[in-house]
């Protein structure tokens, strides 16, 4: 009990705050080599003198393998540590970076690329960390952590250009694995924070008699502990990790038809790209706004104003394009991201609240798993949409639908408490004036 409680005095400060920083470079280096793939692209297509979409799809199973890698950090931090699983996963992007600068054959580049993915799950297992180690200036650390993903957008891109002139390709990407090192050194800095309700389950499991262990399925029983399976239970989560995939579905597809979309209405293409730093400029503002909002208006509120500002953002998208205005799309884009930015911290604090700190990483692990889900969804239906339509605006009418469908089974969880909280009123006020009655009655029977 007394280490129990010296854990909840550190939280909040200290070496806390190590762990936001580690959280923001986790949150650049993942964002920003995902970018600078993207700026490779053109040259890895002419040295490998293959078609774009063959290395398009090789950097988006990127991605899509590092969804994969999400469960499996989070059985393998409950076997090690958040620290070792880190540190196992860093050491494989890297090494999967280094192999992609070395590779002779797109066959090559494409496995090399795949192991890069792990980064993901590296980046999950810190998210999941960051959580457990903070409880009142959570909104903050957030809020910190976040502003990685506007700096990863924003500077190394550019950087990587650079180094594409002056390196080439190859000694871009070994330096490019360098910068990822960093990763490593993140894992490291994760020191165990462990509390006293996981010792009291370490000691019921410790209790539990040899007899019944062997009448159960230990393959289940693991899968359910290693994994956290009983989150599915929880209607709030369930409702959560809903909002998290559509919301990783909209953000792919903004991301996929903004580009080619400014470019189809008539924009230079430094231009079209223009708008999606715009868009790194709008997060760092969400990041910036959100502490200060949270002291006046609950995460609840925050998530259904910031819900709706996304989707009439992506909903006006055609009427702005009707007049060919590239200011109103730049307005659009930042107002997108911004009120993005703020619902997904939103939404992390409201994981924070309804899940236990030994269940946080997992917790964490799956909403990356449901964005990425949706991420890779987005990807081919936002471009099958265009193909058949021939149009982006049908596209960011589909997109702003998803937006607020995304939100209906948050408002259903919510109308069913609220049905409940009234519920038991009427049952409480019917019982006290019952109460109040009989006690009447007594006192007039005691009078006569």
């Amino acid at each position: 009990m007394v280490y129990a409680m010296a854990n909840v005095m550190a939280k909040d400060r200290g070496w806390a705050w190590i762990i936001t920083l580690t959280s923001f470079i986790a949150t650049a280096l993942l964002t920003g080599t995902v970018k600078s793939l993207g700026v490779m692209l053109p040259t890895l297509r002419q040295q490998f003198s293959t078609q774009t979409w063959v290395i398009g799809l090789s950097i988006s199973l990127t991605t899509a393998f590092g969804v994969v890698t999400c469960p499996l950090a989070g059985a393998l931090s409950k076997r090690l540590t958040p620290r070792h699983t880190v540190m196992i996963f860093s050491i494989l992007a890297v090494l999967g970076l280094i192999m992609a600068a070395l590779a002779t054959a797109v066959q090559f580049l494409i496995v090399a690329l795949l192991l890069t993915g792990f980064s993901v799950g590296a980046h999950a297992v810190i998210i999941g960390e960051e959580a457990i180690y903070f409880e009142k200036y959570y909104n903050i650390s957030m809020a910190i952590s976040q502003a990685g993903l506007s700096l990863g957008i924003m500077v190394m891109p550019p950087m990587t250009q650079l180094l594409l002139y002056i390196y080439g390709w190859r000694g871009s990407m070994l330096l490019l694995a360098a910068l990822n090192l960093h990763l490593i050194v993140c894992g490291a800095l994760l020191k165990p924070f462990h509390t006293g309700r996981v010792e009291l389950e370490d000691n019921e499991l410790i209790k539990r008699s040899k007899k019944q262990q062997e009448h159960e399925n230990l393959v289940i029983t693991n899968l359910v502990h290693y994994l956290d399976l009983t989150l599915f239970t929880d209607a709030d989560f369930v409702a959560m990790l809903v909002y998290i995939l559509c919301c990783g579905y909209c953000f792919t597809g903004w991301l996929i038809y903004l580009v080619p979309h400014a470019m189809e209405l008539g924009f230079q293409s430094y231009e079209s790209s223009f708008l999606a730093t715009i868009g790194g400029f709008g997060n760092l503002l969400a990041a910036i706004l959100y502490p200060i909002l949270k002291i006046c208006t609950p995460d609840k509120t925050t998530l259904y104003l910031t819900t709706l500002m996304s989707t009439f953002a992506l909903g006006l998208d055609p009427l702005v394009s009707s007049y060919h205005s590239y200011i109103g799309l730049a307005i659009l884009s930042c107002i997108y991201v911004l009120a993005r930015g703020m619902a997904i911290l939103s939404v992390f604090k409201m994981v924070k609240n309804v899940v236990d700190d030994n269940k946080m990483t997992n917790a964490m692990l799956w909403m990356n798993f449901a964005d990425g889900i949706g991420g890779i969804c987005s990807g081919f239906f936002s471009g099958w949409t265009f193909d058949v339509t021939g149009s982006f605006m049908l596209s960011s009418l589909l997109l702003s639908a998803i937006s607020l469908l995304g939100l209906c089974p948050q408002f259903i969880v919510d109308m069913r408490s609220v049905w409940k909280a009234r519920k038991y009123a009427s049952r409480y006020n019917n019982h006290h004036s019952i109460s109040i009655l009989t006690k009447e009655s007594i006192g007039n029977v005691t009078s006569l």
